[in-house]
């Protein structure tokens, strides 16, 4: 078993090596989609409550899905490649949200045998990252670049279903984090969130 420890404010969480290697699985899945140009695979796996914020800051779940089509079309435009993708195992797990079970094809709140609602609780994941992309010179045909991003993915996952949620889009804040899980620590270091860091291959 692994121990992930957390803030005051936070809860400390045991977490059996087969949930954290479902959480990289996941998250590598992710990046293996990426590196074949489908970068809406990220779209449609993000985490439902960070995908209603960023839709009312940008005014409308139209809007937003408008302009993630378009930063997606402009990777495609730029002919920027996702070359390699690699998911290390998690450094940090949270217990982040409460909500009621959801029957995922009629949508309606799943009962137990005494017809009470059942609530299940949530992980949060820390997952680095290590991306390199290939990026045109756009003044010297047939030059690439090739940069190495050194990151993380946020996912989180109902508790027992193995089915993982990304914070995708942008990447959030701490201040966003804690807005949408208050039970969070307030810093880097207490979240175990990589230093993020890019550089150029030569």
């Amino acid at each position: 078993m692994c121990m992930c420890t957390a803030s005051i404010h936070a809860q400390k969480v045991a977490v059996d090596p087969a949930i954290g290697a479902s959480a990289q699985a996941a998250v590598q899945k992710l990046g293996f989609e990426m590196m074949k140009g489908n970068f809406k695979y990220g779209q449609e796996r993000m985490y439902p409550r960070w995908k209603r914020r960023l839709a009312k800051r940008v005014g409308s779940l139209e809007k937003l899905e408008a302009q993630l089509a378009a930063a997606s079309q402009q990777r495609v435009d730029m002919r920027l490649a996702v070359t390699a993708f690699r998911a290390a195992p998690p450094t940090a797990f949270f217990n982040v949200w409460k909500s009621k079970k959801i029957n995922p094809v009629t949508g309606v709140p799943v009962e137990d045998a005494l017809g009470k609602v059942i609530i299940v609780e949530h992980w949060l994941a820390v997952v680095p990252t290590t991306t390199r992309v290939r990026v045109p010179d756009a003044k010297l045909v047939g030059k690439n670049y090739v940069l190495e991003e050194q990151s993380y993915t946020i996912a989180i996952s109902e508790k027992g279903s193995n089915i993982w949620s990304f914070l995708t889009g942008m990447k959030p804040t701490i201040q966003e984090l804690r807005s949408l899980f208050p039970s969070l620590p307030r810093g880097e270091k207490e979240l175990g969130l990589p230093k993020s860091s890019a550089r150029e291959i030569k």
